[in-house]
């Protein structure tokens, strides 16, 4: 099992919600993914807030678990 960020988006005027999954980074543990997330959430942010500017209403990073193929 490993840990990845996903970042939720919502936006003004719809009740769409967007998500990103994190890909440059995997975990180990739910410990070391919250540490990265309060230490790089401005990293985290910026494209999205490049991206979608005004638009762009809140978000949300959390940690989820996935699990590896068995080999």
């Amino acid at each position: 099992m490993y840990w990845v960020i996903t970042i939720m988006l919502m936006f003004h005027s719809t009740d769409a919600v967007v998500e990103r999954e994190y890909k440059l980074k995997q975990f180990h543990d739910d410990w070391s993914c919250h540490k990265f997330i309060h230490n790089e959430k401005m990293t985290l942010l910026e494209q999205h807030i490049k991206d979608y500017g005004d638009a762009l209403k809140s978000f949300e990073l959390f940690c989820e678990n996935r699990y590896g193929e068995e080999v």
